[in-house]
């Protein structure tokens, strides 16, 4: 049975796409952002990966599940509160230092990156525009920001990239109880270091919720040991969404664009087929991952061998 959760639900449809810069382009856009290399370690899966998750499309103990496969992660409802554990973590773990961030945020339908803890009017909230992730993320060493968010191309539209519009009619903004970022006055995204990557065309995005267990009993084994490393007590469920899954097991099929705006506002969301046939691959690579590193712990250590010679 699928496990979603909808990240937002429109209803309105409007015709267009607009490219302000860079262009459409598949899975090679991620050869620097979040290189494909063979990792050989659970504990390794997100390493130099930050992930930042709205309590309310999270589950109990998430972050401790990502963080025992390697990644930074970050959950709060308060943009504040993230962005100085992001600052606080790249300086004092310079050796795992994170370069790019995941927002698995709301996107309000393109107005705005939201985080709340739930959908009442008086729950803690904020929100924050693309170009202020872009100036106060650039001092920190995030080189890349990759939005996972409903209708995310349409938060870099040029008029409210910096600077969202708090008079905007969408049903979903709802009251900013823990207040509004935005870019400075003279912030120049075109001179910015960050890199936004957004999936190509508007849609819905959608994340299932798991449980540890589906997992094969060495892999949660491993998930379990890179836990207590960490002093943190082993995950027993997860939440993912669709495009950091396609990602991990690189599917051909995910269609990004870099630094691109989209005017499309779109109710399109994946069929619970594709989501769940994703959910598959996505525990056969974490599973992948811990067989390898199961095999290289059990391999016979080589000594080298010594010759002896006698003087006669």
């Amino acid at each position: 049975m699928i496990r979603r959760l909808l990240l937002l639900f429109v209803a309105l449809l409007f015709i267009g796409v607009r490219g302000a810069s860079g262009r459409e382009r598949g899975v090679g856009v991620l050869s620097s952002a979040w290189p494909a290399t063979s990792v050989s370690r659970v504990s390794e899966i997100g390493r130099g990966i930050g992930v930042v998750f709205s309590p309310d499309l999270s589950v109990p103990g998430n972050c401790r599940f990502y963080e025992a496969l390697g990644f930074a992660c970050f959950q709060d409802a308060d943009w504040r509160r993230v962005l100085d554990g992001i600052h606080r973590h790249n300086v004092l773990y310079p050796e795992r230092r994170i370069y790019t961030l995941v927002l698995e945020t709301h996107g309000t339908n393109g107005n705005g990156l939201k985080l709340q803890s739930s959908y009442s009017p008086t729950a803690d909230r904020s929100y924050i525009a693309i170009g202020a992730l872009q100036e106060l993320l650039e001092p920190d060493g995030i080189n890349y920001i990759l939005v996972s968010a409903c209708n995310s191309g349409r938060l870099l539209r040029p008029y409210i990239r910096n600077e969202l519009d708090v008079y905007n009619v969408d049903r979903l903004f709802l009251p900013a109880t823990c207040g509004i970022i935005n870019a400075s006055p003279d912030f120049d995204e075109s001179r910015s270091a960050v890199t936004i990557i957004t999936p190509q065309s508007s849609h819905i995005e959608t994340t299932l919720v798991g449980s540890v267990k589906e997992l094969t009993p060495q892999a949660q084994r491993l998930i379990a040991t890179a836990a207590r490393a960490l002093h943190i007590v082993p995950p027993t469920q997860l939440a993912v969404s669709d495009i950091m899954m396609q990602i991990l097991t690189r599917d051909s099929r995910l269609q990004l664009a870099v630094n691109q705006y989209v005017d499309e506002l779109s109710p399109v969301i994946q069929s619970a087929d594709r989501s769940e046939e994703l959910f598959v691959r996505f525990k056969t690579y974490v599973n992948a991952v811990a067989a390898r590193e199961a095999a290289t712990s059990k391999a016979p250590r080589r000594t080298k061998s010594v010759q002896r010679s006698s003087i006669r």
